[in-house]
């Protein structure tokens, strides 16, 4: 008899054999052939085969509460350690039993991304992380249970739960409205050897996002001040520049799940939002800074 079709939409993830959380959605992780072409003089037609493969990088987004084992890794990449781990990705049924699984070898973390944060979206808030694997290979599930539990704070992150801080700025830090998506990132190059299909992988060089924030206009004096001293009068050197940190909260608005800090952030641009006579929408102004380092602080477990 042949196999039934299943609702594959419960997907559980594991890093080096240990189970790191379910996913919320995922897309990419394929291996494909790279296609030569010959154009011959003899005939019109094209011949064609399979020349060298390509793995291409997983994309998966997960909440706060994954495991200790991706969080560890993720902390390891943002502090330049950069770790080759194996992964496994299983797509069960609705009764959680496993039916097939995709597994990725020495992969490095390629892309972290938060959400945009913002007061008003009482949405859950997931990060999105790209892997870029040296190797892909699809096994089947065998029907056994998925083994691992949600952890609670998946429950806990909304994005509208943060709080943003700049050292020196703290008292005009407390109606930031809106913090737009970071996404840090760390470029993966190839190194195609002529014996081997399959290219190995290695780190290159590490992109860190600039920072945008959205502020009620009340706050704008000490932040107007900032971009007199550091963009027009040119006082911009390292000694000038600011520390300043992203702390994700709970229902409460007071447990600290976890703190991103910056390093060395200095301010690009200071921009008064669009305004519309008769509006009822609240004054407000976004600006931009550069920083030259994320570092995970801490994460609650």
């Amino acid at each position: 008899m042949a196999a039934n079709s299943y609702a594959a939409g419960r997907f559980a993830f594991d890093v080096d054999g240990k189970f790191a959380g379910y996913i919320k959605k995922w897309s990419g992780g394929v291996t494909k052939g790279e296609v030569a072409t010959h154009n011959l003089g003899t005939t019109n037609i094209q011949k064609k085969h399979l020349a060298t493969i390509t793995h291409e990088p997983l994309t998966i987004e997960i909440g706060m509460g994954m495991g200790k084992s991706l969080w560890d890794w993720i902390k390891a990449s943002f502090d330049k350690d950069f770790q080759v781990k194996n992964c496994a990705l299983t797509a069960a049924d609705f009764n959680y039993k496993a039916m097939a699984v995709r597994t990725f070898e020495s992969a490095y973390i390629k892309k972290v991304t938060l959400p945009t944060l913002e007061g008003s979206n009482k949405e859950a808030g997931y990060f999105t992380v790209e892997l870029d694997p040296y190797r892909i290979r699809y096994e089947g599930g065998g029907g056994a249970a998925i083994q691992g539990e949600e952890n609670a704070n998946t429950k806990k992150w909304l994005c509208s739960n943060f709080r943003f801080e700049v050292s020196g700025l703290e008292d005009a830090c407390k109606r930031i409205s809106k913090v737009e998506s970071l996404t840090w990132e760390q470029k993966v190059v190839k190194d195609e050897v002529g014996q081997f299909r399959e290219p190995t992988k290695h780190a290159a060089a590490l992109t860190v996002p600039n920072i945008k924030l959205t502020i009620s206009m009340a706050d704008i004096g000490p932040w107007a001040e900032w971009h007199k001293s550091f963009v027009i009068d040119g006082k911009c050197t390292d000694g000038d520049e600011k520390q300043a940190s992203l702390t994700l909260l709970g229902p409460d608005l007071t447990e600290e799940l976890m703190t991103i800090n910056f390093n060395h952030v200095g301010l690009i641009s200071l921009e008064q939002d669009a305004l519309e006579a008769n509006s009822e929408k609240v004054a407000s102004f976004t600006i931009e800074m550069y920083c030259e380092e994320m570092v995970i602080d801490s994460f609650k477990e």
